[in-house]
């Protein structure tokens, strides 16, 4: 993935901060990628009962500053799906029930779904906009996002990266998964192009703005048509969301924990667990900084501004 590129606008954008991209075949352990997942989204990110709590307490300022944290809380609810998988709808009656590739993840209903829905919208609705020519911009990023938020279904707090097999799913009536009564394959998305061409007169808003295209594809069918079920409420003209590896080397890694947990347990060794040297998508105020920074800037001004930026960022690691 290159370092930074210049969209159409003549604006610097870093894929890193949009596209999540790690190498699996130098991590070694689910330890070390949770530790990678841990620090570079989960410590960013707030819960959505921090969220209910922030609102209630009136901490939010302006509308900016809600859609900043929904769109973190959503990068984290999705956490193994920008670094693993690949979301795939699928007939019921079409999946294949033995296959060791395709997994179906199992998930706990939401709690107190209703509450921190009704509060964020009502919240956004409340709180004055960022800028006096931003409303419209609020509005739309607000739409996308509220979208997917008033039809979650599932509870974050603990999802466990590697997920069972349909097979292993379908060994415990009491599993639930999403499932969608129809779907069109053809549900609109936006392209890689799409997004590094987003364009808004805030940068920290045009940096929020890709974020919410990226959360947007995420979902690519119609999330009113979704629920939880179990094995035995899901009908064969019913489709169900299939995770798939997002190439070899994540299907290796999963491979890989799987063998380390039949394993017999090794004698304990001492030291602590060494984090490879690569980063996450960065989900925090750095990539808006740069934004800010190189806004407005000509061409030449912005490669050169972006190479003192990562040589800057290399000495000091």
């Amino acid at each position: 993935m290159k370092s930074f590129i210049l969209n159409r606008h003549g604006s610097l954008v870093l894929p890193a901060n949009l596209f999540a991209q790690l190498d699996f075949s130098v991590i070694t352990s689910l330890e070390q990628f949770e530790a990678i997942v841990k620090r570079d989204i989960e410590s960013k990110a707030p819960t959505g009962t921090g969220i209910l709590q922030s609102i209630e307490a009136g901490k939010y300022r302006s509308r900016i500053e809600l859609l900043r944290d929904v769109a973190l809380n959503l990068y984290w609810v999705n956490r193994n799906t920008l670094t693993l998988y690949h979301k795939r709808p699928m007939r019921w009656r079409d999946v294949p029930r033995n296959r060791a590739d395709l997994f179906l993840p199992v998930q706990a209903p939401w709690q107190d779904a209703e509450r921190k829905i009704a509060s964020m919208k009502a919240a956004f609705e409340a709180l004055p906009s960022s800028h006096p020519e931003s409303g419209a911009s609020e509005d739309k990023i607000f739409d996308l996002l509220f979208e997917i938020v008033r039809y979650k279904r599932h509870h974050a707090t603990y999802m466990p990266p590697i997920k069972p097999t349909v097979a292993e799913f379908l060994a415990n009536p009491d599993h639930l998964t999403t499932v969608l009564d129809r779907h069109d394959p053809d549900f609109p998305v936006f392209t890689e192009r799409d997004i590094v061409d987003c364009r808004e007169d805030l940068p920290e808003l045009e940096a929020i703005h890709r974020w919410v295209m990226v959360l947007h594809n995420l979902y690519p069918w119609d999330r009113s048509r979704q629920r939880l079920a179990r094995r035995d409420e899901i009908g064969d003209d019913d489709f169900v969301i299939l995770f798939e590896p997002r190439n070899r080397e994540v299907l290796a890694f999963i491979n890989r924990v799987k063998e380390a947990r039949n394993a017999p347990a090794p004698a304990p060794q001492p030291g602590n667990i060494v984090e490879p040297k690569q980063r996450l998508c960065q989900f925090d105020r750095t990539a808006q900084s740069i934004d800010a920074a190189t806004h407005g800037l000509g061409r030449v001004q912005a490669i050169r501004f972006c190479h003192s930026a990562m040589a800057a960022e290399r000495r000091s690691r």
